[in-house]
């Protein structure tokens, strides 16, 4: 009788178990949704600096929206599999409530997931700074991933997890991604110095609720590099080491 409980128990256990040891990491799923971010524009210009070979203002809301525009033209043919979103197509004002809706509220295929990456140009006090950093969120800072705002179809994938492990796989994941994005950064901007990889607690990379990068790819007080950044030879370079970092990543 007693050997009967026990094996009675076991497949209880195994039954409530099963979903959850078959369910696979949905942040290492395979990439069918890139989401690029183009960021500021509008009433919202960035960082800005002139100079006497600028001709004028330059705005990093018009120089980055140029580099994810090229993003996107190269992903589209390198890999036309890929669903491309892009939070802003012209030099509109978009928020980072929406910015991070536009991730969190599309709808996935199933077995598949997305990536966000939103792309900038810096500014420092100090003329002298300078380089290329991946920015992702803080390991510390809590996502919430199930709510009224979560796709029907999406569900699926974070269900059969807790809150507390969608965070840590969410952690693994971003960290895989940053490694990548700086790596191929550092192979392919040669002349760029590598800051590194630095955790940010930034609205868009907690509120895209999926992995996520912040670049910063330069630096437009330094006008050595504003001479790069403007130049839209360099531009395209960059537009085409993200584009293999994307590709690596998914």
């Amino acid at each position: 009788m007693k050997k009967r409980l026990l094996a009675f128990c076991f497949i209880v256990l195994v039954l409530c178990l099963s979903p959850l040891l078959a369910a696979k990491d949905p942040f290492s799923l395979p990439v069918s949704t890139v989401v690029l971010d183009a960021g500021h524009g509008g009433k919202d210009p960035g960082t800005s600096a002139s100079y006497g070979f600028s001709g004028g203002t330059i705005n990093e809301s018009e120089l980055v929206l140029d580099i994810t525009k090229r993003v996107y033209s190269l992903l589209s043919v390198e890999r036309p599999d890929l669903r491309l979103v892009m939070t802003r197509t012209d030099d509109t004002y978009v928020s980072l409530a929406e910015r991070s809706r536009v991730a969190y509220s599309t709808e996935l295929p199933p077995q598949s997931s997305l990536l966000f990456v939103s792309i900038h140009v810096n500014s420092a006090q100090s003329r002298e700074a300078s380089g290329f950093e991946v920015l992702t969120k803080r390991q510390e800072k809590r996502v919430a991933f199930l709510d009224e705002h979560t796709p029907i179809k999406n569900i699926p994938l974070f269900a059969p997890f807790t809150a507390l492990e969608l965070n840590r796989l969410l952690n693994q994941r971003n960290l895989f991604v940053a490694q990548t994005f700086e790596e191929v950064l550092s192979q392919r901007m040669v002349t760029s110095r590598n800051r590194g990889i630095k955790e940010r607690d930034l609205y868009v990379l907690n509120a895209s609720r999926g992995p996520a990068v912040l670049l910063e790819l330069g630096f437009l007080s330094n006008e050595g590099e504003a001479r790069n950044i403007i130049s839209p030879a360099w531009r395209q370079q960059v537009a085409m080491a993200i584009t293999v970092a994307i590709i690596a990543c998914v």
